[in-house]
């Protein structure tokens, strides 16, 4: 019987230890230390960002519990004699990313994405292996890798009202070409600068951008914000009404603007916009129903140019003001699409005290109708427009297999 018990405790005694074993094995885990440089100075590439990113879709390194696709990547700043250490790394493969403002990450030169890192395809991680360190960290068995980053080009300018005043305070945003299209450049999690804001002197400047195509792009716009001041501190909120672009050199259209490229290090300065406020003008006028000429309190507006049908500007009809209003439209041929033109009835629910805005908005369509078109012209300001839409049409009668 003692024996019994006693080999029973043995055979306990080796479970728990393999468990033990197996469990310090599975929580092992290694330090990557380093430098990272600035290859035009040859100077340490001081409070730089540096990042462990897996570099297998089976490698994720921790996994986040919000989805199967969603992962932690590790990341620290650099010193200021540009040494990094990234301690409890899991054992795996990883690239190593380091950014800088001013500076290109390899992966942005390579329009590379977050979400792309996760599920590489094999001709991506060739790609990757060109320009971006990759590591194997293995349990206790310390890692050193150094890391050069490439200046990037810049472009600077102003914005500047045709009086000469300034246009503080307005987006400046960075499009890049995409086939056929120009399209925002995208952020991403590399430092990559896509756009600024002017300050007091309408100037702008953006940097760390790659060698390719550009063109500058800035809005116009018109919101309304809810401020909340209480004693546990100061609220906003907002909503934006109405949003007209401009593009280099103060062209409306994109098509019209002329574009430039940028060389890495290339700083450009001289990419301004004039805005012509003598040439822009207000649209203003209300939707009415056609059927028995009611004015409609809902719907959405788009002043298109007439000769391509692109889109110049879009707005809202606003709670509490049933006519539509574009401010700033330049001169020209347009075409005044109105879509889900409705009546609508609003309800206000009061939101928790400190909240804002103070109050949630619940609205009820009463009728729907359809949409049209009507051809405008702009050489001045007009008030008064009427755009008369018509009842929806009927549904044709499907037939039942």
């Amino acid at each position: 019987m003692r024996c019994c018990s006693l080999a029973l405790f043995l055979i306990f005694l080796a479970t728990a230890f393999a468990q033990q074993t197996t469990s310090d094995k599975n929580a092992a885990t290694s330090t990557v230390s380093g430098h990272v440089y600035c290859a035009d100075t040859n100077a340490p590439a001081r409070t730089a960002t540096v990042m462990l990113e897996p570099a297998d879709a089976g490698n994720l390194h921790q996994q986040d519990k919000h989805g199967p696709d969603a992962t932690y990547s590790t990341a620290v700043l650099t010193l200021l004699d540009g040494s990094f250490s990234i301690m409890r790394v899991a054992p795996g493969t990883y690239y190593v990313i380091a950014s800088q403002p001013g500076y290109v990450s390899p992966l942005a030169a390579l329009g590379i994405s977050a979400a792309d890192m996760r599920k590489p395809d094999e001709d991506l991680k060739q790609k990757i292996a060109k320009v971006v360190p990759r590591i194997t960290v293995q349990a206790n068995l310390p890692v050193s890798v150094n890391v050069t980053l490439e200046r990037g080009a810049a472009v600077s300018g102003t914005v500047l009202f045709d009086d000469g005043s300034p246009a503080a305070g307005l987006e400046v945003q960075l499009l890049v070409r995409k086939k056929d299209n120009w399209v925002p450049m995208q952020s991403g999690p590399f430092d990559v600068s896509t756009q600024a804001k002017t300050d007091d002197r309408g100037a702008y400047r953006i940097s760390g951008l790659t060698a390719q195509e550009y063109l500058i792009r800035t809005n116009l716009r018109l919101s309304r914000m809810t401020y909340e001041f209480s004693q546990g501190g100061t609220g906003m909120s907002s909503e934006g009404d109405y949003s007209l672009p401009i593009y280099s050199g103060g062209a409306w259209r994109a098509k019209d603007a002329a574009p430039f490229s940028l060389r890495l290090g290339e700083d450009r300065g001289g990419e301004d916009i004039q805005i012509p406020v003598n040439k822009l003008h207000s649209v203003r006028g209300v939707i009415t129903a056609a059927s028995d000429g009611h004015i409609v309190n809902s719907g959405k507006i788009s002043l298109l140019y007439a000769d391509d049908k692109s889109e110049a500007a879009s707005a809202d009809i606003a709670r509490g003001d049933s006519n539509f209003s574009f401010s700033y439209v330049p001169e020209g041929d347009y075409i005044l699409r109105v879509k889900s033109a409705s009546d609508v009835e609003y309800e206000d629910t009061p939101n928790p005290p400190g909240s804002v805005p103070p109050a949630r908005t619940t609205t009820r369509f009463l009728h729907s109708y359809g949409s049209t078109d009507q051809a405008i012209h702009v050489d001045g300001d007009i008030t008064g427009l009427t755009v008369a839409v018509p009842e929806q049409p009927a549904k044709k009668a499907q037939a039942i297999p």
